[in-house]
């Protein structure tokens, strides 16, 4: 399974990956994106890039090595057949920094190779990020290419499996550990006890719309330090998982200890979603 991290730059993509790798060692692994563009101080040959010259990136397109690749910021970024191929034999949960728009090739493209998931990072300020640039030492005609691109990626940020507000980078790795491991084990998400409980009609409503291609609204989620709970939303998140058709969950705020499930019988939930 492929997680694949995406937001604007400055969101902290980088640093949740490494947090996690460095946490998870015989877990999980990066899958290596290819650029065009410099090493800046403290990266390496591979991490969390392969570097190689335009010269080079044009060849492995030319050889259809390339599965998918965009250009941001004025450099080229792509997805390569061999690295890929490489990762899937260790076992690992793989994790990878991409763009929103590469998110959504890969999950077309490597659709019959492997399951890609994407995990939407943000925060709340676009000038939290710029002020995080700044502190990169990004130029003033950089962090405004930044601020553009933030616009396109945060208008099509619902397309994104999960969406993370990323307060604190603890906290959010805390909660990709348990969106990771849900995911991996197939477990359905349960209402919280806040959660209003699930109408039948109302449910059957909207199973009908998703099955006829209607859009359904994301649902809220939370992490209460044990499970991810669904806290708004159910009747859409049963619809959705009837309908066998993609919603997004939507974690807008850190762990919140004091959420308990809902008091309903496993058995019957499962026969909710059917």
């Amino acid at each position: 399974m492929l997680f694949a991290f995406v937001g604007c730059s400055g969101v902290g993509k980088n640093t949740i990956i490494g947090d996690l790798l460095n946490k998870h060692k015989d877990d999980y692994d990066i899958m290596q994106t290819l650029t065009t563009r410099d090493m800046r101080e403290g990266e390496c040959q591979g991490n969390p890039y392969y570097f190689v010259s335009m010269e080079e990136f044009q060849k492995l397109i030319d050889e259809g090595v390339i599965y998918e690749h965009e250009w941001i910021h004025g450099n080229l970024y792509g997805g390569s057949r061999r690295v890929l191929e490489q990762k899937k034999k260790t076992g690992k949960m793989l994790l990878k920094d991409i763009d929103i728009l590469g998110a959504n090739t890969l999950k077309k493209k490597l659709k019959d190779e492997i399951r890609v998931l994407s995990l939407f990072l943000y925060v709340d300020d676009v000038e939290i990020l710029l002020n995080r640039l700044r502190g990169r030492g990004e130029s003033e005609e950089e962090i405004e290419k930044r601020r553009k691109r933030f616009e396109m990626e945060m208008s099509l940020s619902a397309t994104g499996d999960y969406m993370i507000n990323n307060i604190d980078r603890f906290d959010t790795g805390r909660i990709i550990d348990a969106i990771i491991e849900a995911e991996k084990e197939g477990k359905v998400l349960k209402p919280s006890q806040d959660c209003e409980y699930p109408q039948e009609e109302e449910i059957a409503l909207l199973t009908n719309e998703a099955k006829k291609g209607a859009s359904l609204a994301r649902v809220e989620v939370a992490y209460n330090g044990r499970e991810l709970l669904i806290v708004e939303g159910m009747q859409r998140y049963i619809a959705a998982m009837r309908a066998g058709t993609f919603i997004q969950k939507w974690i807008r705020k850190g762990t919140d200890e004091s959420l308990k499930s809902m008091d309903i019988d496993d058995e019957a939930f499962a026969g909710m979603i059917g």
